[in-house]
């Protein structure tokens, strides 16, 4: 089997921590896919490895936290294997939090999830617009991050605006004047498919705005920042 070794992917994103090292080892190709590069991906990190199998379907086959020097192998040993519905491919690492990324985008949104690099304990999870955050900022137990949020509402913001808004407001803080103007998503959904208009307007509404999430100590916050929000209708 070979074996490649590479330091500081290019594919590590922004605001997330470089590896010290990440380690690339190329599994037999399936001749029923021929286009996909099946791999196994070791992302070494001083006192942890994250390591994602890859055969080039949707999603990872495996996702595991292992210890910093464990060997870089499909079925290592004493692996936490993250079992996640959420969880599609690694997305990066801040200090002693993990993060995964969906397979695929949900409501115009990217769910992910952050995991405890120690313990393998699942800790938040919520969707973000793009592929990135503008901030992170992890210490001991504490995380925070800035990002646009995609929240999907239990209600129709365009239907039943007031009882919507203060629904709304409640969940996310976001107070009814920084809350966007729904109709023009809508009624393009509807001008698109006018034999389901009736069904249309009563989509849960979906609210993009930027957030600061805050995580300690097993509490989480959220604090809307400022009044950029925008609507969207299910996806």
């Amino acid at each position: 089997m070979a074996f490649i070794s590479v330091a500081g992917a290019s594919e590590i994103a922004a605001h997330f921590d470089r590896p010290v090292k990440v380690d690339v080892v190329p599994l037999p190709r399936d001749e029923l896919n021929p286009d996909a590069k099946p791999k196994i991906t070791c992302s070494r990190y001083p006192t942890f490895t994250v390591k994602e199998v890859d055969l080039g379907e949707v999603g990872a086959e495996k996702l595991a936290l292992l210890a910093a020097d464990a060997p870089c192998e499909r079925a290592g040993e004493r692996e936490r294997v993250i079992e996640d519905d959420t969880a599609g491919y690694v997305m990066g690492v801040s200090g002693g939090f993990v993060f995964f990324r969906a397979a695929d985008g949900w409501n115009g949104g990217l769910p992910f999830v952050v995991y405890d690099a120690a313990t393998g304990e699942r800790l938040l999870n919520d969707s973000l617009e793009g592929d990135g955050f503008a901030a992170i900022t992890s210490g001991k137990g504490k995380l925070t991050l800035d990002f646009r949020r995609v929240y999907t509402a239990s209600c129709s913001l365009y239907m039943e605006s007031a009882a919507c808004a203060k629904a709304i407001g409640d969940d996310t803080g976001l107070q009814p004047k920084q809350l966007p103007d729904c109709a023009a998503a809508y009624k393009a959904e509807m001008k698109r498919s006018p034999e389901n208009a009736e069904a249309i307007e009563k989509l849960p509404s979906v609210i993009v705005y930027p957030v600061e999430l805050a995580y300690a100590a097993g509490d989480m916050a959220r604090k809307p920042m400022g009044e950029a929000t925008a609507c969207l209708t299910p996806s």
